[in-house]
């Protein structure tokens, strides 16, 4: 056997531990979000009319254009409450898979970091869809006075609700990110107050991808990056 193949086969004997855990987490993670998708897809129907509670959609008339509708509604809500048992443990083994290859002062800040980054994506999904409640009461508003009906696709306004609710939900990990890098001393509070007006640039440009593309919409989903910029380099004003 030559050195090359040896010296392979110690890789892989060395490692393939790793992997099988990996593989068992991940088909843990899979099992979850699999038994979580099922629930939702069978209970979707008062899980939607809970979302159209919550969203007071008094003066908007819902249709389906399809009798398939009602599949595409189960899978959206499928997908949703597998994502939402799912994710939390991914995070929490992702941590523990990679645990062993941290320094101490690297675990420890990624553990404190992963709660408030849960949080914040709660938060951040909760901020998106009340983006698009207000906009619904906003343009409701407007029909009314204009005396013009509303008839809105009921697919197409869960799917917005749940694009918008993640998207800004990744929005709002921007302070984790950027924790994460000036406690490891990869980036300085000093460089990010320098490199401001780029960072608030890209911000602009990366709000403005985001739906809905209505004026007010971007108007204020524009706001909170730009404040959670700021409060990142305030809490981490003593790292130099």
């Amino acid at each position: 056997m030559s050195p090359k193949l040896d010296y392979r086969d110690q890789a892989i004997a060395k490692y393939l531990p790793y992997l099988k855990e990996a593989q068992k987490r991940l088909f843990h993670v899979i099992a979850v979000f699999i038994g979580g998708g099922a629930l939702g897809f069978i209970y979707y129907q008062p899980i939607i009319k809970t979302i159209m509670h919550l969203f007071n959609l008094e003066g908007i008339n819902l249709v389906l254009t399809s009798p398939y509708q009602f599949i595409d509604l189960a899978v959206s809500s499928g997908v949703l409450t597998g994502l939402s048992v799912s994710l939390p443990l991914l995070g929490f083994y992702l941590i523990r898979f990679i645990s062993p290859a941290l320094r101490a002062k690297e675990y420890r800040l990624l553990v404190r970091l992963y709660p408030v980054s849960l949080i914040l994506f709660v938060v951040g999904f909760a901020f998106g869809a009340w983006i698009i409640q207000f906009i619904i009461s906003l343009y409701t508003q407007v029909s009314a006075d204009f005396a013009v009906e509303n008839l809105w696709d009921l697919s197409g306004f869960l799917r917005q609700i749940i694009s918008t609710g993640i998207l800004m939900a990744l929005v709002f990990q921007l302070p984790i990110v950027l924790s994460g890098l000036i406690q490891l001393h990869v980036l300085s509070p000093l460089s990010l107050k320098r490199s401001r007006r780029y960072i608030y640039t890209a911000i602009l440009i990366l709000v403005a991808l985001l739906p809905p593309n209505d004026i007010v919409s971007l108007t204020i989903l524009t706001i909170p990056p730009l404040l959670l910029f700021e409060l990142t380099l305030i809490f981490n004003r003593s790292y130099v």
